[in-house]
């Protein structure tokens, strides 16, 4: 559990399906604005579906490849969080899992939203070529194995070509 005092303890959330530049920048963005990050994996229930194709573990393998990359690891923690049955009830499931936080990265209005209610600080974070880099775009090329790996890092694109990710892709109905 995080003890606060003056320290900036943020958390980043996403799905990361799969994770792409984007991501990436978003992370960099987010642990260079922390003294303490979080990368909330959502839906991490969820795999094997068009939408959430990849496992929470695959997710965090990804994620860890990235910060590894990047060297960013010290101060990240990745953590996994179940859908829920509401809003309050998801964010309370975020704050029983870490404990206190102060900063919301994020650019998504419902969180943006839903963490001010709670009285946190939330920083935007800096979007990169939207149109073309979300995770939607990723898995669309992926099924159609369209030209993907230009949306993701060099790690990412062995890492997706290794656990098949065009075949799972194709084969999710």
């Amino acid at each position: 559990m995080t003890k606060i005092g003056d320290m900036k303890a943020g958390i980043l959330v996403g799905r990361f399906q799969p994770l792409h530049k984007g991501h990436v920048e978003a992370i960099e963005f987010a642990k260079n604005n922390s003294d303490k990050l979080y990368i909330i994996v959502g839906s991490a229930e969820k795999s094997n579906q068009k939408r959430n194709p990849f496992s929470f573990e695959e997710r965090k393998r990804m994620i860890e490849l990235a910060i590894n990359e990047k060297e960013l690891q010290d101060n990240i923690s990745i953590v996994p969080i179940n859908d829920a049955n509401n809003h309050m009830e998801w964010i309370a499931s975020i704050k029983n899992t870490i404990g206190e936080y102060n900063l919301i990265f994020t650019n998504d209005e419902l969180t943006e939203r839903l963490f001010k209610k709670e009285e946190k600080e939330v920083i935007n974070v800096p979007l990169i070529e939207r149109k073309v880099l979300s995770a939607t775009e990723v898995r669309n090329r992926l099924e159609l194995d369209k030209e993907w790996k230009s949306l993701v890092i060099p790690e990412i694109a062995d890492y997706l070509t290794e656990i098949n990710a065009v075949e799972r892709m194709r084969s999710i109905i």
